[in-house]
């Protein structure tokens, strides 16, 4: 009897199952839970077998920062110096008109006052990633270097028209239709070796694992490569850009990941879409660091001060974190 009671109860359960979408299990301290039927795999009355020494390992929970109002989590604040009140990410968006360098107070901010407040934001509770403008030429401010928070798109038909000196107009853009997909576009300091790096880092010290993310080059090194600008020439054979990823553990050390954006004159090669990339191999980390490095050079003060010639600009989005 006491082995048929068990097996009545799992068949009457099991028809309990296919006649809804979920079930319930009443405990004594008089809490209820929920299951989904598509979740459950099957139901036992005995125990799993388990070897002690390779206990189950729990599925590893993560959060993913997205740039989207409804996954913004973190409290709101005021960037005193252009007088922004920062509730949501769409806040941290300039125009679409401002664009342009100097267009836009929110990322260029008081050129005037060298030691004013920068342009920041942190993914508070949720991946705990944070950026701030890096302190470069004696001020905070994009052209500098940075993270801005954008949703701007523009198609490669409307780019082809707008000339070397109208590229600029779409900095903060994406290729592509009008989207509302909002992501993060980076510009790195175009000085080749400089210690300046645009930075991820967690803002509570916490060393974490960061999966992966996408990334995607943007509409000024893409009109660049393919048409060439003020200063520099649409790309060959020869020519290369890629995105270095430095991850920084607890101890100080560092490993690097290389994700080349365009490697020769073929665009239909280069990462024009957005590309998913695994930095899993980095381990825990504190920040990730990323500078870009190309092929076209150019050299001022007889070859003493050295910078890369196309505009250094890439996007990131859907950063996971394993917490």
């Amino acid at each position: 009897m006491k082995r048929i009671l068990p097996l009545l109860i799992a068949s009457v359960v099991s028809v309990a199952l296919l006649a809804q979408n979920s079930f319930y299990i009443y405990k004594l301290d008089g809490s209820v839970e929920q299951y989904l039927v598509d979740e459950v795999e099957r139901i036992s009355f005995e125990a799993p077998e388990v070897d002690p020494d390779q206990p189950i390992d729990p599925e590893p929970q993560v959060a993913v920062l997205t740039f989207e109002d409804d996954d913004a989590k973190f409290p709101a604040y005021t960037l005193d110096y252009c007088g922004v009140d920062v509730a949501t990410w769409s806040d941290l968006i300039p125009a679409e008109d401002e664009q342009y360098y100097g267009g836009s107070t929110l990322i260029y901010g008081d050129w005037s006052n060298p030691d004013g407040a920068p342009y920041t934001w942190t993914d508070q509770g949720n991946t705990q990633l944070s950026h701030t403008f890096p302190y470069n030429y004696d001020t905070y401010g994009f052209a500098g270097g940075g993270f801005v928070i954008s949703h701007h798109y523009v198609t490669l038909e409307e780019l082809e028209n707008v000339g070397t000196a109208g590229m600029y107009n779409y900095q903060l853009s994406a290729l592509g239709e009008k989207t509302d997909n909002t992501f993060a576009i980076a510009y790195c300091d175009s000085k080749v070796g400089t210690d300046v790096k645009v930075e991820l880092a967690f803002e509570d010290g916490v060393a974490r694992q960061i999966n992966k993310m996408s990334v995607v080059m943007t509409a000024l090194p893409i009109y660049s490569l393919l048409y060439g600008s003020d200063f520099s020439e649409a790309y060959d054979d020869d020519d290369y850009l890629k995105l270095v990823i430095t991850g920084y553990a607890e101890d100080g050390s560092t490993q690097e990941i290389e994700v080349m954006l365009a490697d020769g004159a073929d665009p239909s090669t280069w990462v024009v879409d957005w590309t998913e990339v695994d930095l899993s191999s980095l381990g825990k980390v504190t920040k990730i660091a990323f500078h870009m490095d190309e092929a076209q050079q150019i050299s001022y003060d007889g070859g003493e001060t050295i910078y890369y010639k196309s505009p250094l600009y890439f996007a990131i989005d859907d950063v996971e974190v394993q917490l």
